[in-house]
């Protein structure tokens, strides 16, 4: 009997270890494929690569795979090894960059939006702007829509300023209106989990230094580009934002600790190094400067 049960249990074992080693395709849009001996082979979502495989990412393509415990985003083209993709993924949740969005609501949106967003002529902005809706032209219609959709980020209320940053886009008329709307529909598209359309909008029109959201979309391009491997045009974004002083050093700070991650991940561990420690040395003892300092160390 023992010699039945042992082999089984080792069978299990086995079986185990190799699931572990699976990754799934949770989202594809384009072509992701997989390497068979010389041939490639489409995948799907629901789809399973071990660790060891070697995929490839089509032109205009956007994939995320997933091991249970990692989350790997892709938005370029090119040949990855999975293992790569998974290690290079994990040290970079471990820096708690994922939140870096998020943790910027309350800066971005400031307690002069959430005062508008309360009242509009003794009614709630929400239902002034709902009133007017088949009359919206542009101007302070739009206003009108950023400053509700700010008010439901800061309640958390994170689909529904989706929706509403995305009617702002839609109703849009002068450029100035039409790149306010795609920063807000981009930026509230990363924290719905639309990365894919967020790349989108945030590139579309990019990151303007005359604008008051201009390091919010530095950052939040920044974060994309580097969780998505996209490690040469995270440097372009990033670099004037992390050099410039005369931003907040909240920014400068998170600006010099994505470029950091960057520079790690293009194999350039002198610029990597000296830009953590110049991170971590901006604002001591933040979460920011103790994740710069945590890679600094490994590096």
């Amino acid at each position: 009997m023992r010699r039945i049960v042992f082999p089984l249990t080792l069978l299990l074992i086995l079986a185990s270890a190799v699931a572990a080693q699976e990754v799934v395709i949770g989202y594809v849009d384009g072509t992701l494929e997989v390497r068979e001996g010389s041939t490639w082979y489409e995948l799907f979502i629901g789809d399973a690569v071990d660790e060891s495989d070697r995929i490839r990412l089509g032109a205009d393509a956007y994939a995320e795979l997933t091991n249970g415990q990692t989350t790997v985003k892709l938005s370029r083209p090119g040949t990855y090894e999975v293992s790569d993709l998974i290690l290079g993924a994990g040290r970079t949740e471990s820096t708690g960059i994922a939140g870096m969005v998020l943790n910027r609501i309350g800066r971005l949106t400031g307690r002069e939006a959430e005062e508008d967003r309360t009242v509009a002529g003794g009614v709630r902005a929400s239902e002034a702007v709902n009133q007017n809706a088949p009359d919206w032209v542009g101007g302070e219609a739009i206003d009108d829509l950023i400053a509700e959709g700010t008010g439901l980020l800061n309640e958390g209320a994170y689909e529904d300023a989706y929706y509403v940053f995305q009617e702002a886009y839609d109703y849009a008329i002068s450029d100035a209106e039409y790149a306010r709307a795609l920063f807000y529909y981009g930026y509230a598209s990363t924290l719905v989990g639309r990365s894919a359309q967020a790349f989108d909008l945030l590139e579309e029109v990019g990151p303007d230094a005359g604008t008051d959201y201009y390091s919010s979309h530095v950052l939040a391009l920044g974060q994309l580009l580097v969780e998505s491997f996209a490690y040469d045009e995270a440097v372009e974004y990033l670099t004037a934002l992390a050099e410039d002083d005369d931003q907040a050093p909240e920014d400068v700070q998170s600006a010099r600790l994505l470029l950091g991650i960057a520079y790690d991940g293009l194999g350039m561990r002198q610029q990597a190094r000296a830009t953590l420690r110049a991170a971590s040395a901006t604002l001591p003892g933040t979460p920011a400067a103790e994740a710069a300092e945590r890679l600094r160390d490994e590096l």
